[in-house]
This record gives C-alpha cells, sequence and structure tokens, in this order.
C-alpha cells in the first residue's frame, strides 16, 4: 500500500483582508518604536545612567550646589560625571579645606573643573544642572549650550532681570537641536501646595495665601542675607510663590488688575546701605476676578504654609510644608550635623522630587508635569519686578 503525502491547505480565497492586517500591525510597531526612540536623548536608553554635570557645587553643607550634589549622587539611573567650580576652583588661590576633601573623595569618578570650557563637549545624553549665582546664570547656560545640553535644570530666578532670562530663552531655542530648560522653583512640586489647591478647588469663592518662612537672625545673619541675596526678596525668597501664581492662578503682568500690600506684615529695612524687604506680605487680583496673597518674612522659622479661606474669608483649611514626624526628623539631622544648612533638611524632598522629575522628561522626552519651565521663569521675573515698583511706590505714599 502506498504511502500518503499530507498537502497544505489551500490558501484562502482572498488573501487581502489578511495582508492588510499583517501591514497595519507591522506599521503600528514601527510607529510605536520610532516614537519611543525619538522622544529619548539619542545616546540613551531606558536603563543606562543619565549623565550629569554640575554647575556651581559652593561649600559643602552652606551651598545648594552641594545638597543637588548629594541628592544626584544617590539617585538612582543618574552618574555625576563632573562638577564646575568656577569660583572655588577658578579664582581663589585654593579652594578651601572642606572642598579638597569632597574632591579628593569623588575623584577619579567624578572629574572637577574650573570652567565648562575646560570639559569635554557633552554626549546628547547629559543633563546640566546650574546652581551658580544669580548674576552668573546667564553665561554659564550659554556655555552649557555651547558645549551641546540639551536638557539644563537652571537653579532659581535663573536671571537677575526679564531681559537676561528672556535672551537665555532664546538661545536654548537657537540651537539645531533645541534646549530644554526647568527652573528649580521646588515649591511647584511641594505636598503641602498640591493639598491646598486640591482642598481651595473643592470650596467655591475660596482664596490662598501662600505664607514662606526663612528663619535669619535679625542682627548679622539678616544683614548677610541682604548682601548675598542682593536681588531682592521678590526676586530671591517670594520668587517660588510668584511661580505658583503664574502656573495655578494665571497670575501675570497683563493679567493683573491690582496689587495691595498689607503695611501691618511688611518691613522694609535699610542694614550697611543695602534696601530690602525683611517681610513683605501682598494681595494680587487678576482681571478675571481670581485673587491670592504671598507672604514672606526672613526672620520667622522654617515652615512654610497654605492657607485656604472660604469665600466670607475665614480660615478653612492651614497645610504646612511639613508634618510633625517631617519636623522632628529635620531636628534630628540638624543636631546630627549642625554645619548642614536648615532647610536642607525641611526641603530636600522637594528638591528630590523635582530633579527626579526633570530626568524623567529629559530621558522620555515627556513633560515634567507641574515643575517651572523657562517660560514660567520669564512670567515671575515680570511680576517681581512689576510688584517691588508697585508696592514701594504704595509704601511711599503712606508716609
Amino acid at each position: 500500500m502506498g504511502t500518503q503525502q499530507s498537502h497544505p491547505p489551500p490558501p484562502p480565497t482572498n488573501p487581502f483582508p489578511y495582508l492588510l492586517l499583517l501591514t497595519s500591525s507591522l506599521v503600528a510597531c514601527l510607529s510605536l518604536a520610532y516614537l519611543t526612540h525619538s522622544s529619548r536623548p539619542r545616546s540613551s536608553s531606558a536603563s543606562s545612567p543619565m549623565e550629569v554635570v554640575l554647575v556651581g557645587c559652593g561649600l559643602p553643607k552652606k551651598s545648594m550646589g552641594w545638597c543637588h550634589l548629594q541628592q544626584l549622587l544617590s539617585m538612582p539611573g543618574v552618574r555625576v560625571v563632573a562638577v564646575v567650580e568656577p569660583f572655588l576652583l577658578g579664582t581663589l588661590d585654593a579652594p578651601p579645606a572642606s572642598f579638597k576633601a569632597l574632591q579628593e573623595s569623588l575623584s577619579p569618578s567624578v572629574a572637577f573643573a574650573p570652567s565648562l570650557a575646560s570639559l569635554p563637549d557633552f554626549s546628547a545624553s547629559t543633563l546640566v544642572l546650574i546652581c551658580g549665582r544669580t548674576a552668573d546664570n546667564p553665561l554659564l547656560l550659554e556655555a552649557a549650550i555651547d558645549k551641546g545640553a540639551r536638557c539644563v535644570y537652571l537653579e532659581k530666578p535663573g536671571a537677575p532681570t526679564v531681559a537676561a532670562l528672556e535672551r537665555m530663552k532664546n538661545i536654548s531655542l537657537s540651537r539645531t537641536v533645541p534646549c530644554r530648560v526647568f527652573l528649580g522653583y521646588n515649591k511647584q512640586v511641594a505636598r503641602y501646595v498640591e493639598e491646598a489647591l486640591a482642598f481651595a478647588a473643592t470650596e467655591p469663592g475660596s482664596t490662598v495665601e501662600f505664607i514662606h518662612h526663612n528663619s535669619y537672625g535679625r542682627g548679622e545673619e539678616l544683614a548677610e542675607c541682604f548682601e548675598r541675596n542682593a536681588e531682592g526678596l521678590l526676586k530671591n525668597m517670594a520668587i517660588h510663590e510668584l511661580a505658583l501664581l503664574v502656573t495655578f492662578f494665571d497670575v501675570r503682568v497683563d493679567t493683573l488688575f491690582k496689587v495691595e500690600v498689607d503695611r501691618s506684615r511688611t518691613e522694609l529695612l535699610t542694614i550697611k546701605g543695602r534696601s530690602d524687604f525683611s517681610s513683605l506680605s501682598f494681595t494680587v487680583t487678576t482681571l478675571a476676578g481670581r485673587s491670592a496673597t504671598v507672604t514672606a518674612d526672613r526672620c520667622a522659622g522654617n515652615l512654610s504654609y497654605a492657607v485656604v479661606s472660604s469665600s466670607s474669608g475665614k480660615e478653612a483649611a492651614r497645610f504646612s510644608s511639613l508634618t510633625l514626624e517631617e519636623q522632628a526628623e529635620a531636628a534630628r539631622l540638624g543636631r546630627e550635623d549642625p554645619e548642614v544648612m536648615p532647610y536642607f533638611h525641611t526641603q530636600g524632598a522637594d528638591y528630590l522630587a523635582l530633579k527626579t522629575r526633570v530626568v524623567d522628561a529629559f530621558r522620555t522626552g515627556g513633560t515634567a508635569g507641574s515643575v517651572a519651565t523657562i517660560d514660567v521663569g520669564i512670567e515671575a521675573l515680570k511680576l517681581a519686578e512689576f510688584i517691588t515698583r508697585s508696592v514701594t511706590r504704595q509704601l511711599a505714599d503712606a508716609e
């Protein structure tokens, strides 16, 4: 008996639907692969560490740059490749002992340099964090972009004037591949701000007051604060709250109806020839009728608040920047190392969240949520300059 041979089934009478389905699936897969690849830095992948260059480290335990460095060194998926310190390495004959010890502890895995110009060109996946003096930041940003930076975390307020920050924006957009610039306004991601805004959304007609406190003493500490933050309270301390007004309340110079200063909570001082506010409180109202209040006091402690008041003006809820447990932990850390600036302990979690969002946005090509862009920074600086003039005029008229 002969061996039976099997035969393949006959082809379908009309293969077009099958070919169309196969082609559509292939196109979809290729499109997804392209979008996923093109939205992140070309030389990076989701699993490879992102290289970071820190500009402006400053003194250990005292400078915000040092705080950023400590957090970056512990962040997953991030590798610090260089620290640029123009002042301590580029101006002084010899850096302080504390900085030399930091340098020795991180070498040779982290390069230390006096300028961005002394570093090789950056890879497409290099994030640059600039934490220089406000007056130096414009040139530092330009130098970073000249080295090939495509994403920069710029410490607030970014520049001393609106014109300077607008020029920095134009430079960031002028390259073949534009550079994304985010500003370090940590309150944009602070839990107490998010909670207050969510609560206010459930209370029709409510208003929000943002209260920002620092813990300077009224003697030499305040004098040093005036000298170090020569741009003034509104461009340095309360600029955080102005960025919140821009982001969440659509407050801009061209949307403002009025600015009203609260003289009972405002103090303008002149210390060693420098005039600035030790405290300032004002309410803004937009043309659309939205109101919000900002109160800043440089000598009132380390806690900040967001207060929501009902339409009748009665306080409905108060949200603190730290829980009681977080306050206890910050106090414990302060006792363990009293040389560390207190606000590194009280605001460290916010700054870490901010950097994490920027890193994720750069890696994926996506957005960074409520993190301030350079456009928000420009609008906040415009408000700072406008409100400074308005408040100063109101105080003068009252005399």
